[in-house]
């Protein structure tokens, strides 16, 4: 531990297993909380010493108390790693930036682990937050240790980054620091004046608390008078003040240019202010760092501690402070930081100009995603200007004040004549163009939107406009106003030749032609967008959405599953509510319909989380057909009794939840409301249920309700409109649930009515739902068959196929299809799956003349391997004994790696393996690309994906040995005749 740390040998411990844990491939995070002065600087310094040490980059980044560009202190980090938080196109979202940061993040980490250091996160902005929320995410695949720190009182914490710090995951280690004990108080009191005596140590910590600042302040403040008497100033603030009073005039007054200037200020902006040169300006510094006031580092001056800048800046008359931010604005304004000009100039009360330069750094904020401090800066400009009021609403919609910035816009488009203006307004409060979530139930867009449409010239904007309209009047207008509105849209962007525009008219036409009769149009449009949308992550999420929903109504789940996978994979690590709820869905979905029910029920809490995060409504009508759907498969929607009233009780008499409202009804007791509901459906007649994205949902629903409660004239109904439907899909809602084929629900229709049909529609409901893996479906059909009594047989063996179609490979397995980019990995497993039970040399699989290399002796040498066991064994003694289990989990996890290096070292009979040992290198690498080959199929083909890693064994041999017999036919070469193998 390095001398100049006192007192924190646990945190200092801690903080270095974490980089155990980096090193292992786990990245980890950890926050340092604590009053000012407490040590969280010293204590990440010393971490630093020893990650440097240890082979880490190490990157520091400091969040500033003025105002300056959005991320700052990761620019600062990033840049000492050799990135960047600049996006390339300014156009682009805040997701595509965060893309890209996951993506340059994970490659320098790759290559070398690093340690980022954050610090002072109270003073962070809301786009610093966002982005912390977001790397965190990103941990556990980085060879990275984050640190944090903040303080830790309700005062100089704001509630955003209190809320932030309390949503940090349960796995970042949490490291409170207070003050040191007497002893340690002694030791740094010691270290101040030379030595110190235990009734003054004593005395020090009394009047400290033991926080190391005010204790190093104290006794040197004591030493200098000679006096070792506990008679001290009142309060640090003094002892600083009287240090300060011993400097010259022209030294103070540059350390009052930099405490206008904040706690770390670069020296040619300083000079500026002040008017002098760099060198003479080093020089007046030279005082202040011998004071221990200030520190120069390199091109920077920064306080010796926070707590010296506010007494200084405390210290400035209003007029002398009013001067020195005028002074500092002056010097900014040519260096494209609009931002701090604007808040030097608001500070020292000149409004009109800090309005013109907060509105230029707002805009600047909004191109680069900090819609948080755009929103701070948006709402010092001059609001009482059209457009930066609608500017302000829009960048409040996309930092989660969704309300608010609604009535902001509604308020804009209500008072302003510029129909350019109110088409802006109105498709801001849907979150721009693409319109991920949009308010259907507020008319007032509505009429705004009819108002100014026909007052706009063709192109874009107006294209945007009209598909909004078309999505608006779908809740009132059954007719085919929104179609051809939805056709209309299309056509202007089209013409406009506007990717961004076509994109969302596209979307709009997705859900104005939803409904069972126009699938594949809607597949086909939805290609077309992904295909269009590049570069801009939002609008390419909302394609991956419809595209997903119209494969799943199609049964293409293997489709559908690399779609979902691409849709992960682009949001998860973003953490941004509006998006992700979605990925638990589906993968609840998908877990329900094979029967993962501990998986499903795990999805449905993390989506709850989502959906409230997001505020979404979408997001809770899903979680409840997911939540819905797995009561239902359990039985035990009875229990949900009320969770179903209160969801479906408002929707009662809506004729397009009349099916779902009487299923669960009755499924939860209460029958009689079920009862009426389906009889005054089926007097009233289906037409009335709206042909949209629910009318196969709520039909297949209605007639379960009928059949469940013995209605036949329902039945019937639902029988006939169901019927030409019956090779699609019934998905609830985007994906909450899948309920089966349509033929699961007209054969079991036709058994209740007593058609002889019902077997025809029952075996291929139960052909297709065993060919899609969804085993729960399958159960349910054979449930339904056996009440025909007709028996249900499964096949005795599978059947897979692996194709090389040069760069990819083609995987066919239990009726399902995926490709997978070519690699040595499948070409290892196309030689695994033709021999199985066939143990095969890794030799083999490495090809001739690929293994080269003499001997180069043990992986571990015997004085290693005993040194590891005597470990071991201790380690099993302590586990015995430790109560933290903190502690506990660090052995268990060093027990762990023990065991697993002890085990790679030895071969058969516990022989040593040798290092050099060309079979020992061959092991390792093939062992390493089967099973990046395996999660690779896994991703586009869970099924496939599941069976290979239970029954691929890999080590000096590999062998695949399937639980039951399966015949594969390989074929290893593009246009090269195929290996049958059972």
């Amino acid at each position: 531990m390095p001398e100049r740390v006192v007192g924190r040998t646990r945190e200092l411990s801690t903080l270095t297993g974490l980089l155990d844990e980096v090193e292992r491939g786990r990245g980890q995070g950890a926050l340092l909380i604590g009053d000012a002065g407490i040590g969280k600087s010293t204590v990440a310094a010393a971490l630093a010493d020893v990650a440097r040490d240890r082979g880490y980059a190490v990157a520091w980044g400091r969040c500033p108390e003025t105002e300056t560009l959005p991320y700052w202190p990761w620019r600062q980090a990033f840049r000492a790693l050799g990135l960047s938080v600049e996006p390339a196109d300014a156009t682009l979202a805040r997701t595509s930036m965060y893309a890209a940061v996951a993506d340059r993040l994970g490659a320098v980490t790759a290559g070398q682990p690093a340690v980022i250091i954050l610090e002072d996160v109270h003073l962070a902005d809301g786009s610093t937050l966002a982005l912390l929320r977001f790397v965190v995410g990103l941990l556990p695949e980085l060879r990275c240790l984050l640190l944090v720190t903040s303080r830790d009182n309700a005062v100089d914490v704001p509630e955003q980054v209190a809320e932030a710090l309390r949503a940090l995951p349960p796995s970042f280690v949490r490291l409170p620091l207070t003050g040191l004990d007497r002893d340690a108080t002694g030791e740094l009191v010691a270290q101040v004046v030379g030595s110190a005596d235990a009734a003054y140590a004593d005395a020090v910590h009394a009047r400290t608390g033991g926080n190391p600042f005010f204790v190093q302040e104290l006794a040197r403040w004591q030493a200098a008078r000679g006096t070792t008497s506990t008679e001290t100033p009142i309060g640090v603030r003094q002892v600083l003040d009287r240090r300060l009073a011993r400097l010259d005039q022209h030294t103070y007054d540059v350390l009052a240019a930099a405490a206008v200037l904040g706690e770390d200020v670069g020296l040619d902006l300083l000079a500026a202010v002040v008017d002098t040169g760099r060198a003479d300006l080093l020089a007046v510094l030279a005082a202040a760092v011998a004071a221990r006031l200030a520190e120069v580092d390199g091109s920077r001056v920064r306080f010796a501690h926070s707590l010296v800048r506010e007494v200084v800046y405390a210290g400035l008359g209003v007029h002398q402070r009013s001067a020195l931010h005028l002074r500092a604005a002056d010097s900014l304004a040519d260096q494209n930081d609009a931002g701090q000009v604007a808040a030097h100039c608001r500070a020292a009360g000149a409004v009109e100009r800090s309005r013109e330069f907060a509105l230029v750094a707002a805009r600047a904020a909004q191109r680069q995603s900090g819609y948080e401090q755009a929103v701070r800066f948006y709402r010092w400009a001059d609001l009482d200007d059209p457009v930066v009021r609608l500017e302000l609403g829009a960048a409040q919609v996309l930092a989660g004040e969704l309300a608010a910035g609604r009535d902001t816009l509604r308020a804009v488009a209500r008072t302003t004549e510029d129909p350019e203006l109110v088409a802006r307004a109105v498709l801001a409060m849907g979150g721009g163009v693409g319109g991920f979530e949009v308010d259907l139930g507020d008319e007032e867009q509505t009429a705004l939107l009819e108002r100014v449409v026909p007052l706009l010239p063709d192109g874009a904007s107006k294209a945007a406009a009209v598909a909004r309209l078309a999505l608006a009047r779908i809740p009132t207008d059954r007719g085919d106003g929104p179609r051809q509105l939805a056709d209309e849209a299309v056509r202007l962007a089209r013409a406009a030749g506007d990717a961004r525009a076509e994109v969302a008219a596209l979307a709009v036409w997705c859900d104005v032609f939803s409904g069972p009769d126009h699938v594949a149009e809607r597949i086909a449009a939805a290609e077309r967008m992904l295909a269009i949308a590049t570069g801009d992550l939002a609008l390419v999420l909302l394609a991956r959405r419809l595209l997903v929903v119209a494969l799943l109504e199609q049964g293409r789940f293997a489709e559908a599953d690399v779609q979902i996978a691409a849709f992960a994979r682009a949001v998860l690590p973003l953490r941004l509510p509006l998006y992700s709820w979605l990925v638990p869905i589906w993968y609840g979905m998908r877990a329900l319909m094979s029967g993962r029910l501990e998986l499903a029920a795990s999805c449905i809490a993390q989506a709850t989380q989502l959906a409230d995060d997001a505020d979404s409504p979408n997001a809770r009508l899903m979680v409840f057909a997911l939540r819905a759907a797995h009561a239902d498969l359990t039985g035990v929607v009875e229990e949900l009794r009320a969770y179903v009233e209160t969801v479906m009780g408002p929707f009662v008499g809506n004729p397009l939840v009349d099916g779902p409202s009487a299923y669960y009804f009755a499924r939860a007791g209460s029958t009689e409301v079920a009862r009426s509901i389906v009889r005054r459906r089926a007097r009233d007649g289906l037409d009335a249920i709206p042909r949209d994205a629910e009318w196969l949902e709520s039909l297949a629903f209605l007639g379960e309700a009928a059949r469940v409660l013995g209605e036949p004239e329902a039945a019937r109904l639902v029988y006939d409109a169901l019927t030409p439907y019956a090779e699609l899909w019934v998905i609830d809602g985007i994906g909450g649930a899948c309920l089966g084929s349509v033929s699961l629900f007209l054969g079991r229709l036709a058994a209740h009515l007593g058609r002889p049909e019902a077997r025809r529609l029952l075996e291929n409901a139960l052909e297709v739902h065993r060919t899609a893996g969804a085993e729960t479906l399958a159960a349910e059909t054979e449930k339904a068959l056996a009440e025909l009594g007709v028996p249900t047989v499964r096949a005795v063996g599978d059947a897979g196929e692996l194709r090389c179609l040069g760069a990819s490979w083609e995987a066919t397995w239990r009726g399902v299809t995926a490709h997978v980019p070519d690699s040595k990995g499948i070409r290892d497993l196309a030689e695994l799956l033709v021999r199985p039970r066939t143990p095969v040399s890794v030799l083999d699989l490495s090809g001739p003349g690929r293994v080269q290399g003499a001997d180069l002796g043990p992986v571990l040498d015997q004085q290693a391997r005993t040194a590891y066991r005597r470990r071991l064994l201790e380690l099993e003694e302590e586990l015995t004994e430790v109560t933290d289990p903190a502690r506990a989990e660090r052995l268990r996890d060093e027990r762990e790696f023990l065991a697993h290096e002890l085990a790679s070292a030895l071969g058969l009979g516990g022989r040593a393996r040798s290092a050099g040992d060309p079979v020992e290198r061959s092991r390792k690498a093939v062992s390493m690309r089967i099973g990046v080959a395996v999660k690779a199929i896994e991703r586009v083909h869970p099924a496939l994906g599941r069976h290979l890693r239970a029954s691929i064994r890999t080590g000096r041999q590999c062998v695949y040995e399937p639980a039951d017999d399966v015949t594969w036919h390989c074929q290893s070469a593009a246009g090269a005749s195929g290996v049958t193998a059972t």
